[in-house]
């Protein structure tokens, strides 16, 4: 059996036991992707598979948040992604990623560099944010953002994590990262099912959008590049 088909097989039996009830399977799942060599693997056996790499490609985009989204495995109750942030030397000065929640509870590790991972609720005595419900479209290729009205959000947690750095969250969670242009961080995600929860993005800034907003692909030249740099990271080879 091949990598990419032993941890396919492997991730969604974990994802299959979190849909049923065991906290800790998102993580498992993550760590049976994570382990010594194997992920090294993956990302390799991905870039050499020629049609692999062409739907990753399509799967892959510039998150308006500021990083780089790869979806490496995609299947109908998970999608494994790899986020990497620009440097500071590259990054968009004006890109700060607004304080969110998702459709989905996820696991996540820091494969490389660090990031301040922040989190949020609502609080009367809190600080003044303009609300929206977030909605992607059908095909993943845009999205729009609907004003809501303003809400008081108290930032409650506050931690710079380094390399090596995992945990597990739930879709209700309201959060953002603040990146560390010093150390860009590599970050690896599991997304699990989607759960009924309505996205919502709470910007400091009023955000002037239009109706659509599409995302911008990456390039399969940006693509591999990036791959082959986290490939290639020492204590994952």
């Amino acid at each position: 059996m091949s990598v990419i088909a032993g941890l396919e097989r492997d991730v969604a039996g974990c994802v299959q036991d979190y849909a049923n009830g065991s906290q800790e399977a998102l993580a498992d799942g993550l760590s049976a992707v994570i382990r010594a060599r194997v992920f090294p693997r993956l990302v390799r056996d991905i870039m050499s598979d020629e049609a692999r790499f062409a739907e990753m490609a399509r799967r892959s985009v510039w998150h308006p948040n500021g990083f780089a989204k790869i979806v490496l495995l995609a299947a109908p109750d998970y999608r494994l992604r790899l986020h990497a942030w620009r440097g500071a030397a590259v990054a968009a000065p004006e890109v700060q990623e607004n304080v969110h929640n998702h459709r989905w509870d996820f696991a996540t590790t820091i494969v490389a560099g660090a990031y301040w991972h922040q989190e949020f609720r609502a609080a009367e005595d809190g600080d003044a944010f303009f609300g929206y419900r977030y909605v992607a479209a059908g095909d993943r290729r845009s999205y729009r953002l609907t004003p809501v009205g303003a809400r008081a959000l108290r930032r409650v947690f506050a931690a710079r994590l380094p390399q090596g750095a995992r945990y597990t969250m739930s879709s209700e969670v309201l959060h953002k990262v603040v990146p560390d242009f010093t150390e860009p961080a590599v970050s690896l995600v599991l997304e699990g099912p989607h759960r009924p929860t309505e996205v919502d993005v709470y910007a400091e800034n009023e955000l002037g959008l239009a109706p659509v907003v599409p995302f911008v692909p990456l390039t399969a030249q940006v693509l591999a590049h990036q791959l082959a740099a986290v490939a290639s990271l020492p204590h994952l080879c």
